[in-house]
């Protein structure tokens, strides 16, 4: 079964896989072109967007600048402050306030982070209040100021430095113009745009390398990780005629470039990707040529599967029928119905699993029947044991009234004696009830009354109201109470000898528990009890009843007895109770519970 499938699938998944494979080759490289192409665009978008909104912001900048030095009276104001110097407290702060008024007019809007005035004699102005009139950085100190003088009124661009006039040093990028009547200084204005924002415009091209260069060439923004990535994209954009690809440094794979431009601020921007083959495969998948896939291996598995169960339908329920057959379901299994094959082989492979199957189920219901009867014989062996243990344990009572003098209750005795062996020896049933093995006990501690008299005190606690009801072999629970009334006796010297034996739960779930007050089982006692009844269970299963003697067999018979009888729903369990002396109880319960 295993090799036909098995040549079946293997024939079948060699032609689907070459047809699968030249299907995924093909595609793949016709639409690899595409996919380079529709790159490319994205990439040259993202390029052309990062230079366009970085020209917007400096435009806007501009704007303010050119707007501002276009009033007036912000003109006349800084004409004045040129004429008549910072010296006078009280003008400079006039004319600082009316600077101040015009400059926060012009810079309404939020899109700056500072517009600031300053001139070389010491005054400035700003649009936030986070400075006072007076410079914290000496303007003929600053570096870029020749340069901008340079550009005599125009705009001139400053790329990321840290905020000189503030308290945070924040970093800022500047557009900077020199205020002139015509050609004579009167200061420079300068608007402030927080670097934060370019960040924030450079994001679009996060999911690709990017690197901004200024004006002289040093690198205004790049999100590339390592040295090496920086330095090809400086070099890339120092080439008058840029390629549109080239290798990547650092992973050595193929990456489309692009390079734009701006002519307001003299930007160049370079944003890179790397690219494969396996990529535009990848993308593929997920489009039209991956349904096409899956659609051609669904009506090629839908043919397969169809022949191939024709073909191993029986001995597919064959197979599930063996995988399910064990010693509990074989005549389960032996009527399970399988369907017939127009193969010969497989219909005479189904006929010889069937009569195997009968041949078993005959051969366990004998194995069972034997082995029941062997039990059985073996349980009836234990239950003979007990009736001449009980009877020398008696005869023993008898003689010692006897040498004691209490030659009158012999016949009391006797008479007791007698009830209870037609109970013990009756082989009428060897399994009787809880209530009439308390009754029996009831009977034998009258029985040791009479020889004890004073010297033994026993108490009932009867709390089954289901005694009748619960089963067990005959003479069980004496060997435990005859122990607990002859152990304290003799070993422990007790001058009354006080017994305590309850009963519990209902037919479903009971116990039976003795205690005695002698001096309780001795240190291991009760593990070398425990282990003599698996010994003897073993022995008792493994092989027959020889090798048992009646001596000392009364605890041991009984636990094995128990035992073969419940098949372990009843257990019984010793120790030593706190007040001194020793318990035993014996559990039972259903077996289904």
């Amino acid at each position: 079964m295993k090799g036909i499938r098995q040549r079946l699938l293997m024939i079948y998944t060699s032609i689907l896989s070459v047809f699968l494979m030249g299907m995924l080759v093909f595609i793949i490289v016709q639409n690899y072109g595409q996919y380079k192409k529709d790159e490319r665009q994205n990439i040259e978008y993202t390029a052309g967007s990062v230079i366009m909104q970085l020209d917007n912001y400096v435009d806007h900048m501009n704007y303010i600048l050119v707007d501002t030095i276009s009033n007036q009276k912000f003109i006349a104001v800084m004409r004045e402050i040129r004429k008549e110097g910072i010296s006078d407290q009280m003008k400079t702060y006039n004319r600082w306030s009316e600077v101040r008024n015009c400059i926060i007019t012009q810079s309404s809007t939020r899109m700056l982070y500072r517009l600031s005035v300053f001139t070389e004699n010491g005054f400035f102005a700003s649009s936030k209040v986070d400075t006072m009139g007076i410079f914290s950085t000496e303007p003929g100190r600053m570096e870029w100021l020749d340069e901008a003088r340079a550009k005599k009124g125009g705009m001139f661009f400053l790329g990321p430095h840290k905020d000189p006039w503030g308290t945070e040093a924040r970093e800022v990028i500047s557009v900077i113009r020199q205020i002139r009547n015509p050609v004579v200084e009167l200061g420079f204005l300068e608007a402030q745009l927080e670097y934060d924002k370019i960040e924030e415009i450079c994001q679009l091209a996060k999911q690709y390398g990017l690197t901004i260069i200024d004006g002289d060439g040093k690198i205004f923004y790049t999100n590339q990780n390592t040295e090496e990535l920086r330095q090809a994209d400086a070099e890339f954009l120092q080439l008058q005629n840029p390629p549109a690809s080239r290798r990547n440094p650092v992973t050595g794979k193929t990456e489309l470039v692009c390079m734009k431009e701006s002519g307001q601020t003299g930007f160049r921007c370079v944003v890179s990707e790397e690219i494969s083959i396996l990529d535009s495969g990848g993308r593929l998948a997920w489009s039209l040529g991956i349904i096409i896939i899956l659609l051609a291996a669904l009506l090629s598995f839908m043919v397969i599967d169809l022949f191939i169960r024709k073909i191993m339908r029986p001995l597919l329920e064959l197979k599930s029928v063996l995988e399910n057959t064990g010693l509990e379901t074989l005549e389960v299994s032996g009527k399970t119905e399988i369907s017939h094959s127009d193969i010969d082989e497989i219909n005479s492979l189904i006929t010889s699993f069937r009569r195997m199957n009968q041949r078993l189920s005959e051969a366990l219901i004998r194995e069972r029947n034997a082995y029941q009867m062997q039990m059985d014989a073996r349980f009836d062996a234990l239950q003979a044991q007990m009736n001449p243990h009980f009877m020398h344990n008696m005869l023993n009572v008898i003689v010692n009234m006897a040498y004691e003098g209490n030659v009158r209750e012999i016949p009391l005795v006797c008479n007791r004696l007698s009830e209870n062996l037609r109970y013990s020896t009756s082989t009428r049933e060897q399994v009787t009830t809880l209530q009439d093995e308390l009754r029996f006990i009831e009977n034998y501690l009258l029985l040791m009354k009479g020889r004890f008299e004073h010297k033994l005190e026993y108490s009932f606690e009867l709390a089954n109201d289901c005694a009748g009801q619960i089963r067990l072999p005959k003479l069980t629970l004496i060997p435990f109470v005859e122990n607990a009334v002859c152990h304290p006796y003799f070993e422990s010297g007790k001058a009354v000898i006080k017994l305590r034996i309850e009963t519990g739960g209902d037919e479903h779930r009971w116990y039976f528990k003795v205690q005695d007050n002698g001096n309780g089982f001795g240190e291991g006692k009760v593990e070398e009890l425990y282990g003599k009844i698996r010994e003897s269970l073993d022995h008792i299963r493994k092989t027959d009843m020889a090798g048992l003697e009646i001596g000392g067999l009364g605890i041991i018979n009984t636990c094995v007895r128990l035992n073969l009888f419940s098949g372990g729903a009843i257990e019984v369990h010793m120790d030593n109770a706190e007040t001194k002396g020793a318990v035993v109880m014996i559990t039972g319960r259903d077996a289904d519970v």
